[in-house]
């Protein structure tokens, strides 16, 4: 990268040009993971501007995960986290999912997901897998008179799931989605019959896996996640219901 050539930019926004510029550099191959930027200095010189400007710039890219910058060393590119870019998205994704709309959106997306993925694993579970899965299973099934635990070690049945399709990208957005529903499986959990519906489906679910009968594991899977959005919306029903009756 060049450090003596000077850019013209336009006297609005200073930091946002100079991001999107080394933001194309990253994307062109230019800049490769890993590539260390050049310094404030330089940076200032290139784009003749301030280091106020630069240092919201590098901020920005590095808010973006295309950065990481340190304290007394090189901002240098890095390697995508899937995390880092579903977490840019939270807060309007958590805004969405407080309203009955968007909860639905995120109940069917979660429906699609999630059914894919035990075809997924029917179809590819090691017994690694297997193994690891049934003793998630074990879990949940033991903490069967804790809600707290019993919904802690639901989500590490699902996620090992997931986890089963060797995708970085998927098990994070699954794990992002998993999030945005924790208020659907703490509500649908008040419900008593939820529990025992809920071990039942994980069992056949787990059978199917193991047995490798990929649309056996889809039909139960659907069923148990049609299951929890049911139960789900009749407690809030049963609530508001509750709360015009009071006085």
């Amino acid at each position: 990268m060049k450090t003596g050539t000077q850019f013209v930019l336009k006297r609005d926004r200073l930091s946002d040009q100079i991001a999107e510029n080394l933001e194309e550099m990253i994307f062109s191959g230019e800049l490769s993971v890993g590539d260390a930027l050049p310094s404030e200095r330089d940076l200032m010189q290139r784009y003749g501007v301030g280091r106020p400007a630069v240092r919201e710039a590098l901020l920005w890219l590095n808010k973006k995960g295309l950065v990481a910058v340190s304290n007394g060393e090189r901002t240098r590119v890095t390697e995508p986290n899937p995390t880092d870019l579903l977490e840019q998205l939270s807060g309007a994704a958590r805004m969405m999912a407080s309203r009955p709309e968007g909860m639905q959106l995120f109940q069917q997306t979660r429906l699609f997901a999630e059914v894919a993925l035990a075809r997924e694993a029917a179809m590819n579970a090691s017994p690694q897998d297997l193994e690891t899965l049934g003793e998630c299973m074990a879990r949940n099934r033991a903490a069967r008179n804790d809600i707290a635990d019993f919904a802690r070690t639901d989500d590490e049945f699902h996620f090992a799931i997931a986890s089963i399709s060797r995708n970085p990208l998927i098990t994070a957005l699954y794990n992002s989605v998993l999030g945005l529903l924790q208020d659907q499986r703490h509500t649908s959990l008040q419900n008593l019959e939820a529990l025992d519906a809920a071990i039942e489906c994980h069992q056949r679910i787990f059978d199917a896996i193991a047995a490798g009968k990929p649309d056996e594991a889809e039909v139960a899977m659907r069923k148990h996640l049609k299951d929890v959005e049911n139960f789900y919306w009749k407690v809030r029903a049963e609530k508001k219901k509750e709360g015009r009756q009071s006085p």
